[in-house]
């Protein structure tokens, strides 16, 4: 075949693709109306873990690698959830037939509360009404009026904390929450004709964006920076102008919305950037049994000593998990806090009932501010034991020193969780990483990641520095974030002065600290004013590596692992965790006889991640195999 022949064939496949993934949707569907009369959950994650085993291994046959076929899988299986739980809501609260839906936001078309705005409501089966807002108080005004049916309001971002101004308005609404969603934030210098960063001398931006991006904008002293009611303002502003040296910061999306074009991306402080969007109407809503639910409530305990943790036990022994608190001042009453709490619950389940006759009991004041379905679909993740079972071979023994040191060892309860891009440092679920001895060449670069992931891997860790070349060393991490991100992998290097750190910070997911001992306190004091987690190593003594800990997090980045680079005595290990609730990593070698073994041996002494160090001509048969033993059920 020639190339139109070629191409023709193709787009013949993508329409047949196509028409699959809509019967399929259609069979999802019925599936839910099937559990409206046998009530399950509408997630089944057994079934969905051996659903992608078997899509996985029959990909392989077929020349396919597993994450290629895990990332198609997950987004169809996220789109599922999504509209299994839409039509059951829909059945549960009817709709008057209308063929349009009126919402409020903030800003103009193309803000990113108008994008979270057009999210939300795509899944309705009607146009959608824009109501333009200059304010949160206006978007209330304008739901509780009528003129709106929903309100969408932005309450939490992963770099810039609460937005205290909905928390405040949100105590006087009668409005209720009857939804969330969480969206990725990538905030872009957008320029309206061709144009260089050097020529700007002014930049349009909100002020959450500006709090949001304040490092990237720090590198930049002489470009005078102007406040905009919403980011789609400052884009209107500058579609309009039409001139070089002005730029406004937002969405690539909703730049494009206003003929803008990015000139500089990924500007966030924090590069795993979202913002959760609440949605707010007149009336409640049911959610159904089988969905998962949230609860949010504010209450007001008094000033007694132990009021708070009183109503936090109801909570707790209720076994309902508790995913966000927030305080803020109440008006009027100087001193006293108005809590914000959402639960993992269902508001019309028996414990939530429960819990709530108990705080009413002892709080002040509580309020429910709505029951609404869960936004959050969490990956199914397949474990390497159930991706490579009867392919891997049986673990070796463990040596005798190591089975009596784990009989004797007692298991120590977790320390603190670290958020790594999306992967989370826990006892329950050991982070693993590999750590290249030397950089690769692109190509095996990325095959590295290809099998890191199939093995169980989540980071990536290679050197980018040591070659005085900063141009060449920053293009080496953009390589590696680029190359980590295709591979759903967080990327890691390691820093040996403030200088790296700072334009690794930039980049990486996660930075290894090695420091050159002429900078030893000053890359301490660096890494504490980072936004990135850091990885620690111990010291030579246990009271060291206290200290260097706390010069780190003296400084405010509460991000920190500690991490046994010299393959420590267990009990060595066991003495620091008395003292330290830091997460704690170990470095393994493929040189460890019985890796494997050894991991599930420091797992259960509380050791809550690995760092496997590898060099070129290595395999990653053992990351398979320690990742099988630490993950199996």
């Amino acid at each position: 075949m020639n190339l139109d022949e070629i191409r023709t064939h193709i787009s013949s496949l993508d329409n047949e693709l196509l028409t699959l993934l809509a019967k399929r949707k259609g069979l999802s569907l019925d599936v839910a109306r099937s559990k409206l009369q046998n009530p399950r959950p509408i997630r089944d994650q057994a079934r969905e873990q051996a659903l992608l085993v078997e899509l996985i291994n029959q990909g392989r046959t077929l020349g396919l690698d597993a994450h290629y076929v895990t990332q198609i899988y997950h987004t169809i299986i996220e789109d599922s959830v999504l509209s299994q739980q839409a039509l059951l809501q829909e059945l549960l609260n009817p709709q008057d037939d209308t063929p349009a839906i009126s919402v409020a936001f903030l800003g103009l078309r193309g803000s990113y509360s108008n994008m979270a705005a057009r999210k939300y409501l795509s899944r309705f089966k009607a146009n959608m009404v824009e109501h333009n807002c200059d304010t949160f108080q206006q978007i209330f005004d304008t739901v509780e009026s009528g003129q709106a049916q929903y309100g969408i309001l932005p309450i939490e971002n992963t770099s810039s904390g609460a937005i205290n101004d909905v928390f405040d308005l949100i105590q006087h609404t009668s409005l209720s929450i009857v939804g969330e969603l969480t969206q990725p934030i990538e905030h872009c210098i957008l320029v309206a004709v061709d144009t260089d960063v050097s020529k700007l001398t002014t930049l349009y931006t909100h002020p959450q964006v500006y709090q949001q991006c304040s490092q990237y904008l720090a590198t930049l002293p002489g470009v005078k920076v102007e406040f905009c009611a919403a980011s789609s303002n400052a884009m209107e502003l500058v579609a309009q102008l039409q001139r070089p040296d002005i730029g406004a910061m937002g969405s690539a999306d909703g730049g494009e919305l206003h003929g803008l074009t990015p000139l500089v991306k990924g500007l966030a402080n924090q590069k795993q950037n979202m913002t959760r969007f609440i949605v707010v109407a007149r009336k409640p809503v049911e959610v159904a049994e089988q969905i998962p639910a949230k609860t949010s409530f504010i209450m007001s305990t008094g000033q007694q000593s132990g009021a708070l943790v009183e109503t936090l036990l109801v909570l707790r022994n209720h076994d309902i998990p508790m995913t966000k608190l927030e305080s803020r001042p109440i008006i009027g009453n100087p001193w006293e806090e108005m809590f914000y709490v959402d639960v993992a619950a269902n508001v019309n389940c028996a414990a939530m009932r429960s819990a709530l006759a108990e705080l009413k009991d002892i709080v002040h004041y509580i309020k429910i501010l709505g029951c609404y379905p869960s936004a959050e679909v969490a990956p199914t993740r397949v474990s390497s034991k159930a991706l490579n079972q009867g392919q891997v071979p049986a673990p070796l023994a463990a040596k005798p020193s190591l089975q009596h040191e784990q009989a004797a060892t007692p298991t120590k309860t977790a320390g603190l969780a670290l958020q790594v891009g999306r992967f989370t440092i826990s006892q329950q679920e050991p982070l693993l990483a590999v750590l290249l001895s030397q950089w690769p060449e692109r190509h095996d670069l990325q095959e590295i990641a290809r099998q890191v992931k199939e093995q169980g891997g989540q980071v990536l860790g290679v050197p980018c520095f040591g070659q005085g070349d900063n141009q060449f060393e920053q293009s080496r991490l953009q390589q590696l974030r680029e190359v980590a991100q295709q591979f759903d992998l967080a990327p890691l290097t390691t820093v040996h002065t403030p200088e790296q750190l700072q334009r690794a910070a930039e980049s990486l997911d996660v930075l290894l600290l090695e420091p050159i001992t002429a900078k030893h306190n000053e890359l301490l004091a660096a890494a504490g004013r980072s936004t990135r987690p850091i990885l620690l190593p111990l010291a030579d003594t246990q009271a060291q590596t206290l200290a260097d800990a706390e010069q780190v997090l003296a400084q405010g980045n509460q991000q920190l692992a500690l991490i046994d680079t010299q393959a420590r005595p267990l009990a060595d290990l066991l003495r620091l965790q008395q003292h330290s609730r830091l997460p704690l990593l170990s470095q393994l070698t493929q040189a460890d006889a019985v890796l494997a073994e050894l991991g599930v041996v420091l797992k259960g002494a509380g050791v809550q991640g690995f760092c496997l160090t590898i060099s070129e001509d290595d395999n990653l048969v053992p990351l398979q195999q320690l990742a099988q033993r630490l993950y199996q059920d």
